[in-house]
Protein backbone atom coordinates (compact mmCIF):
# COMPACT_ATOMS: atom_id res chain seq x y z
CA UNK A 1 0.00 0.00 0.00
CA UNK A 2 1.30 3.27 -0.82
CA UNK A 3 0.80 6.67 0.74
CA UNK A 4 1.02 9.96 -0.66
CA UNK A 5 -1.69 12.83 -1.62
CA UNK A 6 -4.68 12.60 -3.18
CA UNK A 7 -4.57 13.69 -6.99
CA UNK A 8 -8.31 14.84 -6.47
CA UNK A 9 -8.69 16.47 -3.12
CA UNK A 10 -4.76 16.56 -1.89
CA UNK A 11 -5.80 14.28 0.87
CA UNK A 12 -2.48 13.34 3.00
CA UNK A 13 -4.66 9.41 3.36
CA UNK A 14 -4.10 8.41 -0.26
CA UNK A 15 -3.52 4.85 -0.23
CA UNK A 16 -3.48 3.36 -4.09
CA UNK A 17 -4.75 3.70 -7.54
CA UNK A 18 -8.25 3.66 -7.95
CA UNK A 19 -10.01 3.43 -11.11
CA UNK A 20 -6.60 4.50 -12.55
CA UNK A 21 -5.78 7.18 -10.37
CA UNK A 22 -3.81 7.86 -7.08
CA UNK A 23 -6.95 9.38 -4.27
CA UNK A 24 -8.13 8.60 -1.36
CA UNK A 25 -10.82 6.54 -0.29
CA UNK A 26 -13.44 9.22 -0.29
CA UNK A 27 -12.90 10.52 -3.68
CA UNK A 28 -12.81 6.63 -5.39
CA UNK A 29 -16.35 6.13 -3.58
CA UNK A 30 -17.51 9.64 -4.72
CA UNK A 31 -16.42 8.54 -8.60
CA UNK A 32 -17.47 4.51 -7.74
CA UNK A 33 -20.87 6.59 -7.12
CA UNK A 34 -21.71 8.79 -9.34
CA UNK A 35 -20.50 6.99 -12.61
CA UNK A 36 -22.50 3.64 -11.03
CA UNK A 37 -25.85 5.55 -10.60
CA UNK A 38 -25.42 8.09 -13.60
CA UNK A 39 -25.63 11.11 -12.01
CA UNK A 40 -25.38 14.11 -14.03
CA UNK A 41 -23.81 17.29 -11.55
CA UNK A 42 -23.46 21.39 -12.18
CA UNK A 43 -21.28 23.36 -11.23
CA UNK A 44 -22.85 27.06 -9.93
CA UNK A 45 -19.47 28.47 -10.84
CA UNK A 46 -17.52 29.20 -13.92
CA UNK A 47 -16.16 24.92 -13.58
CA UNK A 48 -13.23 26.33 -11.83
CA UNK A 49 -14.06 25.51 -8.14
CA UNK A 50 -11.29 24.52 -5.86
CA UNK A 51 -11.63 21.21 -4.61
CA UNK A 52 -9.72 20.32 -1.58
CA UNK A 53 -9.65 18.09 1.27
CA UNK A 54 -11.91 20.03 3.42
CA UNK A 55 -14.30 21.33 1.01
CA UNK A 56 -14.08 18.62 -1.75
CA UNK A 57 -18.36 18.54 -0.82
CA UNK A 58 -18.87 21.44 -2.14
CA UNK A 59 -18.96 20.93 -6.32
CA UNK A 60 -19.95 17.82 -7.57
CA UNK A 61 -19.41 18.67 -10.92
CA UNK A 62 -15.81 20.48 -10.58
CA UNK A 63 -14.76 17.52 -7.92
CA UNK A 64 -15.67 14.98 -11.49
CA UNK A 65 -14.20 16.52 -13.61
CA UNK A 66 -10.96 16.72 -11.77
CA UNK A 67 -11.47 13.05 -10.84
CA UNK A 68 -11.34 12.30 -14.66
CA UNK A 69 -8.31 14.50 -15.18
CA UNK A 70 -6.08 12.44 -12.31
CA UNK A 71 -7.11 9.58 -14.68
CA UNK A 72 -9.94 7.93 -13.21
CA UNK A 73 -11.68 6.01 -16.01
CA UNK A 74 -15.57 4.72 -16.33
CA UNK A 75 -14.68 1.87 -17.64
CA UNK A 76 -13.44 0.54 -14.88
CA UNK A 77 -15.91 1.36 -12.13
CA UNK A 78 -17.90 -0.72 -14.46
CA UNK A 79 -15.80 -3.33 -14.50
CA UNK A 80 -15.91 -3.01 -10.35
CA UNK A 81 -20.16 -3.04 -10.55
CA UNK A 82 -19.20 -7.06 -12.14
CA UNK A 83 -17.26 -8.58 -9.41
CA UNK A 84 -18.66 -11.52 -8.07
CA UNK A 85 -17.34 -11.68 -4.73
CA UNK A 86 -14.27 -12.49 -4.95
CA UNK A 87 -13.93 -14.98 -7.45
CA UNK A 88 -13.13 -12.75 -10.55
CA UNK A 89 -9.25 -11.58 -11.02
CA UNK A 90 -8.91 -7.59 -10.68
CA UNK A 91 -5.30 -5.83 -12.28
CA UNK A 92 -3.59 -4.20 -10.09
CA UNK A 93 -5.12 -0.76 -11.53
CA UNK A 94 -8.44 -1.51 -12.14
CA UNK A 95 -8.97 -1.08 -7.67
CA UNK A 96 -6.62 -2.74 -5.60
CA UNK A 97 -8.63 -3.40 -2.89
CA UNK A 98 -11.82 -4.95 -1.96
CA UNK A 99 -15.56 -3.05 -3.53
CA UNK A 100 -16.57 -0.19 -1.67
CA UNK A 101 -19.65 -0.71 0.65
CA UNK A 102 -22.66 -0.25 -1.80
CA UNK A 103 -24.13 2.96 0.18
CA UNK A 104 -27.87 3.09 -0.09
CA UNK A 105 -29.99 5.75 -1.13
CA UNK A 106 -29.60 9.09 1.65
CA UNK A 107 -31.75 7.21 4.01
CA UNK A 108 -34.99 9.67 6.02
CA UNK A 109 -36.69 8.49 8.89
CA UNK A 110 -40.33 7.65 8.03
CA UNK A 111 -43.00 9.75 10.37
CA UNK A 112 -46.54 10.54 9.77
CA UNK A 113 -45.11 14.23 9.47
CA UNK A 114 -42.08 13.40 7.93
CA UNK A 115 -39.90 15.20 10.89
CA UNK A 116 -39.43 13.99 14.72
CA UNK A 117 -42.33 14.82 17.00
CA UNK A 118 -40.18 16.29 19.89
CA UNK A 119 -40.72 15.85 23.31
CA UNK A 120 -42.92 18.45 25.84
CA UNK A 121 -39.59 19.68 27.40
CA UNK A 122 -37.67 22.40 26.12
CA UNK A 123 -34.34 19.74 26.05
CA UNK A 124 -33.75 17.23 23.61
CA UNK A 125 -33.63 14.21 25.84
CA UNK A 126 -31.26 11.55 24.86
CA UNK A 127 -34.66 9.14 23.94
CA UNK A 128 -34.90 11.59 20.93
CA UNK A 129 -30.78 11.60 20.02
CA UNK A 130 -31.68 7.65 20.24
CA UNK A 131 -34.18 7.80 17.39
CA UNK A 132 -31.76 9.33 14.87
CA UNK A 133 -29.40 6.13 15.29
CA UNK A 134 -31.99 3.22 15.64
CA UNK A 135 -33.90 3.34 12.29
CA UNK A 136 -34.55 -0.11 11.31
CA UNK A 137 -33.44 -0.83 7.67
CA UNK A 138 -36.83 -1.58 6.96
CA UNK A 139 -38.21 2.03 7.77
CA UNK A 140 -35.36 3.97 5.16
CA UNK A 141 -36.35 4.47 1.97
CA UNK A 142 -35.52 6.52 -1.02
CA UNK A 143 -36.15 9.95 -1.32
CA UNK A 144 -38.23 11.52 -3.88
CA UNK A 145 -36.28 13.76 -6.22
CA UNK A 146 -32.96 12.42 -4.81
CA UNK A 147 -31.04 14.49 -7.03
CA UNK A 148 -32.76 17.44 -6.28
CA UNK A 149 -32.63 16.43 -2.42
CA UNK A 150 -28.86 15.60 -2.37
CA UNK A 151 -27.79 19.01 -3.50
CA UNK A 152 -30.17 21.04 -1.14
CA UNK A 153 -28.30 18.99 1.23
CA UNK A 154 -25.12 19.37 -0.07
CA UNK A 155 -25.77 22.92 -0.20
CA UNK A 156 -26.71 22.63 3.80
CA UNK A 157 -23.25 21.06 4.42
CA UNK A 158 -21.53 23.92 2.36
CA UNK A 159 -23.58 26.48 4.23
CA UNK A 160 -22.42 24.86 7.64
CA UNK A 161 -18.76 24.87 6.69
CA UNK A 162 -18.50 27.83 5.50
CA UNK A 163 -19.95 29.54 8.62
CA UNK A 164 -17.70 27.45 10.60
CA UNK A 165 -14.60 28.71 8.51
CA UNK A 166 -15.86 31.90 8.65
CA UNK A 167 -15.45 32.13 12.40
CA UNK A 168 -12.36 30.56 12.52
CA UNK A 169 -10.65 33.18 10.02
CA UNK A 170 -11.98 35.90 12.49
CA UNK A 171 -10.97 34.15 15.61
CA UNK A 172 -7.44 33.76 13.97
CA UNK A 173 -7.73 37.76 13.04
CA UNK A 174 -8.41 38.31 16.74
CA UNK A 175 -5.91 36.80 18.55
CA UNK A 176 -3.42 35.08 16.29
CA UNK A 177 0.33 36.46 14.72
CA UNK A 178 -0.89 36.83 11.04
CA UNK A 179 -0.41 39.22 8.74
CA UNK A 180 -3.67 40.71 6.49
CA UNK A 181 -2.70 38.82 3.46
CA UNK A 182 -1.88 34.90 5.07
CA UNK A 183 -5.69 35.21 5.68
CA UNK A 184 -6.23 34.23 2.21
CA UNK A 185 -4.13 31.37 2.01
CA UNK A 186 -7.03 29.12 1.95
CA UNK A 187 -10.03 27.61 4.01
CA UNK A 188 -9.41 28.35 7.78
CA UNK A 189 -9.46 24.95 9.36
CA UNK A 190 -8.39 25.99 12.08
CA UNK A 191 -7.29 29.41 13.52
CA UNK A 192 -3.99 28.93 14.76
CA UNK A 193 -0.82 27.08 14.36
CA UNK A 194 1.52 26.27 16.91
CA UNK A 195 3.64 28.98 16.52
CA UNK A 196 0.57 31.63 17.48
CA UNK A 197 0.26 29.87 20.64
CA UNK A 198 1.14 31.10 24.13
CA UNK A 199 0.82 29.78 28.00
CA UNK A 200 -2.45 29.72 29.92
CA UNK A 201 -2.38 32.51 32.62
CA UNK A 202 -5.12 32.47 34.79
CA UNK A 203 -4.17 36.18 35.24
CA UNK A 204 -5.26 36.95 31.55
CA UNK A 205 -7.64 34.48 31.05
CA UNK A 206 -11.38 36.03 30.39
CA UNK A 207 -14.83 34.11 28.81
CA UNK A 208 -15.38 36.06 26.37
CA UNK A 209 -15.20 40.01 24.90
CA UNK A 210 -17.59 41.75 22.45
CA UNK A 211 -15.71 40.55 19.71
CA UNK A 212 -16.29 36.94 20.87
CA UNK A 213 -20.29 37.72 21.35
CA UNK A 214 -20.42 39.42 17.52
CA UNK A 215 -18.40 36.20 15.66
CA UNK A 216 -20.84 33.93 17.66
CA UNK A 217 -23.78 36.24 16.22
CA UNK A 218 -22.67 36.51 12.90
CA UNK A 219 -22.54 32.53 12.98
CA UNK A 220 -25.98 31.61 14.08
CA UNK A 221 -27.23 34.19 12.20
CA UNK A 222 -26.88 32.60 8.80
CA UNK A 223 -27.96 29.47 10.17
CA UNK A 224 -31.16 28.35 8.18
CA UNK A 225 -34.34 29.19 9.83
CA UNK A 226 -32.97 31.38 12.07
CA UNK A 227 -34.55 34.63 11.07
CA UNK A 228 -37.90 32.63 11.68
CA UNK A 229 -37.50 32.42 15.20
CA UNK A 230 -38.96 35.01 18.09
CA UNK A 231 -36.95 36.78 19.67
CA UNK A 232 -36.82 35.05 22.96
CA UNK A 233 -35.95 32.01 20.83
CA UNK A 234 -33.18 33.88 19.17
CA UNK A 235 -31.80 34.57 22.24
CA UNK A 236 -31.32 30.80 23.22
CA UNK A 237 -30.35 29.55 20.15
CA UNK A 238 -27.35 32.27 20.66
CA UNK A 239 -26.67 31.39 24.39
CA UNK A 240 -26.60 27.55 23.79
CA UNK A 241 -24.01 28.63 20.50
CA UNK A 242 -21.64 30.48 22.96
CA UNK A 243 -21.74 27.90 25.63
CA UNK A 244 -21.33 25.07 22.48
CA UNK A 245 -18.57 27.14 21.44
CA UNK A 246 -16.52 27.21 24.30
CA UNK A 247 -16.78 23.39 24.74
CA UNK A 248 -16.60 21.59 21.19
CA UNK A 249 -13.87 24.37 19.53
CA UNK A 250 -11.04 23.79 21.88
CA UNK A 251 -11.39 20.28 21.78
CA UNK A 252 -11.72 20.37 18.28
CA UNK A 253 -8.29 22.97 17.54
CA UNK A 254 -6.39 20.75 20.12
CA UNK A 255 -6.67 17.51 17.60
CA UNK A 256 -5.67 19.84 15.06
CA UNK A 257 -2.74 21.37 16.33
CA UNK A 258 -1.87 18.49 18.70
CA UNK A 259 -2.89 15.22 16.84
CA UNK A 260 -0.41 12.71 19.13
CA UNK A 261 0.19 15.27 22.14
CA UNK A 262 -1.80 16.04 25.36
CA UNK A 263 -2.27 19.84 25.24
CA UNK A 264 -5.57 21.77 25.42
CA UNK A 265 -5.83 24.95 23.09
CA UNK A 266 -8.28 27.62 24.25
CA UNK A 267 -9.76 29.90 21.32
CA UNK A 268 -7.77 32.53 22.39
CA UNK A 269 -3.87 30.89 21.17
CA UNK A 270 -3.57 29.81 24.77
CA UNK A 271 -2.20 26.60 25.42
CA UNK A 272 -1.89 24.13 28.66
CA UNK A 273 0.09 20.30 28.93
CA UNK A 274 -1.99 17.79 30.18
CA UNK A 275 -0.04 14.89 30.68
CA UNK A 276 0.88 14.79 33.34
CA UNK A 277 -3.00 17.16 34.22
CA UNK A 278 -2.16 20.49 35.62
CA UNK A 279 -1.59 20.40 39.54
CA UNK A 280 -4.57 22.65 40.93
CA UNK A 281 -2.11 24.46 43.87
CA UNK A 282 -0.41 27.80 42.35
CA UNK A 283 2.80 28.05 42.28
CA UNK A 284 3.21 31.61 44.44
CA UNK A 285 7.15 31.04 44.40
CA UNK A 286 6.65 32.97 40.66
CA UNK A 287 5.18 35.62 41.57
CA UNK A 288 2.62 38.23 44.13
CA UNK A 289 -0.40 36.13 44.16
CA UNK A 290 -3.64 37.20 46.66
CA UNK A 291 -5.78 34.60 47.96
CA UNK A 292 -8.16 35.40 45.43
CA UNK A 293 -5.42 34.61 42.61
CA UNK A 294 -5.13 31.05 44.33
CA UNK A 295 -8.87 30.12 44.41
CA UNK A 296 -9.36 31.54 40.76
CA UNK A 297 -6.50 29.47 39.56
CA UNK A 298 -7.69 26.68 41.20
CA UNK A 299 -11.44 26.75 39.91
CA UNK A 300 -9.85 27.21 36.77
CA UNK A 301 -7.87 24.80 36.42
CA UNK A 302 -10.09 22.56 37.49
CA UNK A 303 -12.75 23.83 34.75
CA UNK A 304 -9.80 22.81 31.94
CA UNK A 305 -9.69 19.24 33.49
CA UNK A 306 -12.93 18.01 33.85
CA UNK A 307 -13.23 20.13 29.81
CA UNK A 308 -10.24 18.14 28.80
CA UNK A 309 -11.40 14.58 30.20
CA UNK A 310 -15.18 14.77 29.43
CA UNK A 311 -15.37 17.00 26.24
CA UNK A 312 -11.42 16.52 24.60
CA UNK A 313 -10.95 12.89 24.82
CA UNK A 314 -14.19 11.51 23.66
CA UNK A 315 -13.97 13.97 20.23
CA UNK A 316 -10.53 13.23 19.58
CA UNK A 317 -11.06 9.45 19.34
CA UNK A 318 -14.06 10.53 16.48
CA UNK A 319 -11.24 12.65 14.75
CA UNK A 320 -14.12 14.61 12.94
CA UNK A 321 -13.40 16.10 9.54
CA UNK A 322 -14.53 19.70 9.25
CA UNK A 323 -17.55 19.00 7.39
CA UNK A 324 -18.10 16.54 9.89
CA UNK A 325 -17.67 18.99 12.88
CA UNK A 326 -19.13 21.69 11.12
CA UNK A 327 -22.71 19.29 11.19
CA UNK A 328 -21.73 18.36 14.57
CA UNK A 329 -21.74 21.78 16.29
CA UNK A 330 -24.81 22.75 14.34
CA UNK A 331 -26.58 19.73 15.56
CA UNK A 332 -25.45 20.35 19.25
CA UNK A 333 -26.92 23.78 18.89
CA UNK A 334 -30.07 23.22 17.59
CA UNK A 335 -30.25 19.97 20.93
CA UNK A 336 -33.05 22.73 22.50
CA UNK A 337 -36.52 22.61 20.97
CA UNK A 338 -36.37 26.21 20.48
CA UNK A 339 -39.09 26.93 17.66
CA UNK A 340 -40.03 23.28 17.84
CA UNK A 341 -40.97 21.96 14.85
CA UNK A 342 -38.14 24.61 13.25
CA UNK A 343 -35.55 22.68 15.69
CA UNK A 344 -36.85 19.33 14.90
CA UNK A 345 -36.64 20.21 11.05
CA UNK A 346 -32.66 21.37 11.30
CA UNK A 347 -31.87 18.63 13.13
CA UNK A 348 -33.50 16.12 10.97
CA UNK A 349 -31.74 17.79 7.82
CA UNK A 350 -28.45 17.86 9.92
CA UNK A 351 -28.88 14.05 10.55
CA UNK A 352 -29.56 13.30 6.64
CA UNK A 353 -26.61 15.65 5.71
CA UNK A 354 -24.45 13.59 8.30
CA UNK A 355 -25.41 10.80 6.52
CA UNK A 356 -24.64 11.88 2.91
CA UNK A 357 -21.22 13.37 4.01
CA UNK A 358 -20.04 10.27 5.83
CA UNK A 359 -21.51 8.27 2.54
CA UNK A 360 -19.29 10.42 0.08
CA UNK A 361 -16.36 10.21 2.99
CA UNK A 362 -16.06 6.37 2.19
CA UNK A 363 -16.98 5.02 5.65
CA UNK A 364 -18.16 1.34 5.12
CA UNK A 365 -20.88 1.91 7.27
CA UNK A 366 -22.18 5.48 6.86
CA UNK A 367 -24.89 5.20 9.55
CA UNK A 368 -22.30 3.68 12.01
CA UNK A 369 -20.34 6.62 11.99
CA UNK A 370 -23.26 9.08 12.10
CA UNK A 371 -24.57 7.25 14.98
CA UNK A 372 -21.07 8.05 17.25
CA UNK A 373 -20.83 11.89 15.97
CA UNK A 374 -24.88 12.02 17.07
CA UNK A 375 -23.88 10.37 20.44
CA UNK A 376 -21.19 13.00 20.63
CA UNK A 377 -23.77 15.53 21.04
CA UNK A 378 -24.88 14.52 24.44
CA UNK A 379 -21.46 14.34 25.60
CA UNK A 380 -21.34 17.79 24.84
CA UNK A 381 -24.78 18.92 26.33
CA UNK A 382 -24.13 17.30 29.26
CA UNK A 383 -20.89 19.27 29.73
CA UNK A 384 -22.53 22.54 29.32
CA UNK A 385 -24.43 23.12 32.45
CA UNK A 386 -20.82 21.82 34.09
CA UNK A 387 -19.59 24.74 32.46
CA UNK A 388 -21.70 27.87 33.08
CA UNK A 389 -21.90 26.75 36.79
CA UNK A 390 -18.40 26.98 36.92
CA UNK A 391 -17.97 30.33 35.25
CA UNK A 392 -20.59 31.61 37.48
CA UNK A 393 -18.05 30.78 40.51
CA UNK A 394 -15.30 32.37 38.94
CA UNK A 395 -17.05 36.08 38.31
CA UNK A 396 -17.53 36.47 42.07
CA UNK A 397 -13.29 37.24 41.89
CA UNK A 398 -13.70 39.15 39.29
CA UNK A 399 -15.51 42.88 38.68
CA UNK A 400 -18.23 41.97 35.82
CA UNK A 401 -20.14 44.97 34.55
CA UNK A 402 -20.97 42.88 30.99
CA UNK A 403 -24.42 42.72 30.87
CA UNK A 404 -24.61 40.17 28.07
CA UNK A 405 -22.18 37.78 30.32
CA UNK A 406 -24.72 37.87 33.38
CA UNK A 407 -27.33 37.15 31.46
CA UNK A 408 -25.27 34.25 29.94
CA UNK A 409 -24.39 32.80 32.95
CA UNK A 410 -27.97 33.20 34.82
CA UNK A 411 -29.67 30.85 31.53
CA UNK A 412 -30.75 27.73 33.19
CA UNK A 413 -29.25 24.92 30.34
Amino acid sequence: MSRGNCKICDSPNATNLHFGAHSCKACAAFFRRTIKTGQVYSCAGDDSCEINHAFRQNCRQCRLAKCQRAGMQEDLVQGVKAYDGGNRKRSAIEDPEPPYYEHPPVPIPTTSSGFYNPPKEDLMEMDELQQFIQIPSHSLVPIQNEMMEEERLYGLASLYMEQLVNLNMRRRLTYAKVTLAAMFDGPCICPFEESDLTPFDHRSYRYKNRNDYTMILDYVNRFPDFQLLNKSEKTVIFQTAAAVDALADPAYYSQIIYPEDAVFVTREAKFMRMDPLPSTELDTSSGEFTPEDVSMYKSMVLMIRRQWKNVNLPLRKLKMSVSEFSLFKALTIWHYNTGRQISARQRDDIFRTLVLICVDEGYEDPLLRVSEIVLAVGIVMAEVHELVTSLFELIVFDDVDDPILKDMLKFQY
